[in-house]
């Protein structure tokens, strides 16, 4: 058991209406070496007065701006308040979820000297419904896979980090527009052993649930969304033939197959072109057959936008000699 310092690291925008219940949260921790770093990006409501009372209520929590020179969004919040932690430990959170009173004791307690990072998991919340689903977890030697697979649910808030452990690694891509806790995650567990991490069947954190803005983003095809999952997409795909797993190279094949028909579908070429010229010619070496037809006729439906589903439905049949 330890007692370090936690660094909880929170990114905001314009959640004022949110924020005093996340807050709270924090306050209510039986575990309480804490600090609380709210880190602002450039939030036109009242979320800078909101924190300001919070902060003189208690100096533990602190609330920082992200400066001007650093690109705009959640990542480069997340990545400048690591920057700024002082704690032995970090645990990324969001500004709309809610911390159980021991999210942050269960997990310092499950620490040993060999171990860089606790996982635990929550409950996917609906306020509106005041109902909860448990995000299921379980033990697993297969980290990596089993998280892409999303056999074992982890979130943002899941996992506390020993902070020398991340020190020497990339954080959070400042480029990626969704997705992007997931990327930084697989990075992270593609590279870990299972003597680096502990998982604890326990369920510390509401993940709130945001029913009308999640149908309308889903209505909506989003340019930059689809560009981040096919960086994810791709880099995945390759370490996956790196540790030869037939299940996970069929996986990304099948979403990546399904990628380039709705890009293709709705004119976006920058995804197109990515997986007509880098992904297809990568299959060749599993099967030429199959790997000219779809850069072929890739091409062909490329040029006149159109993705017939008896095209698509065929290459989700397809089945490559990942072992070749």
């Amino acid at each position: 058991m330890t007692n370090g310092l936690v660094s909880i690291i929170i990114p905001t925008y314009n959640r004022a209406h949110l924020l005093g219940d996340t807050l709270n949260s924090v306050l209510s921790q039986t575990y309480t070496n804490w600090e609380c770093l709210l880190i602002d990006d450039s939030s036109t409501d009242d979320t800078e007065n909101i924190v300001t009372g919070f902060c003189k209520k208690d100096q533990r929590i602190q609330f920082y701006k992200r400066p001007e020179s650093i690109l705009k969004g959640a990542n480069s919040c997340r990545n400048y308040g690591f920057e700024l932690s002082s704690g032995e430990y970090v645990n990324w959170f969001d500004s709309d979820d809610i911390m159980l009173p021991d999210f942050l004791e269960k997990k310092i307690n499950a620490f040993t000297t060999e171990i860089q990072f606790v996982i635990t998991s929550g409950f996917n919340w609906f306020p509106n419904e005041d109902s909860k689903i448990i995000l299921e977890i379980e033990n697993t030697d297969n980290l990596y896979a089993d998280f892409i697979l999303w056999k074992i649910k982890i979130l943002t808030p899941s996992v506390l980090f020993r902070k020398s452990f991340l020190s020497s690694k990339e954080l959070f891509n400042t480029t990626m527009k969704r997705g992007q806790e997931a990327e930084l995650f697989a990075r992270i567990f593609f590279e870990c052993n299972s003597a680096d991490y502990k998982i604890i069947q326990e369920y510390g954190f509401l993940y709130r649930q945001h029913e009308d803005s999640k149908s309308a983003k889903n209505a909506i095809y989003n340019k930059g969304y689809k560009e981040s999952l096919l960086y994810f997409l791709f880099e995945n795909f390759k370490r996956s033939e790196k540790i030869k797993s037939n299940e996970l190279l069929d996986f990304f094949y099948d979403r990546l197959i399904k990628l380039f028909v709705t890009s293709n579908r709705n004119n976006h070429q920058a995804v197109t072109s990515s997986i007509l010229n880098e992904f297809f010619p990568l299959l060749l070496k599993y099967d030429k057959v199959k790997a000219l037809e779809l850069i072929f006729l890739g091409k062909v439906m490329s040029a006149f936008k159109k993705s017939p589903q008896k095209l698509r439905n065929r290459w989700l049949r397809f089945k490559f000699n990942w072992n070749g």
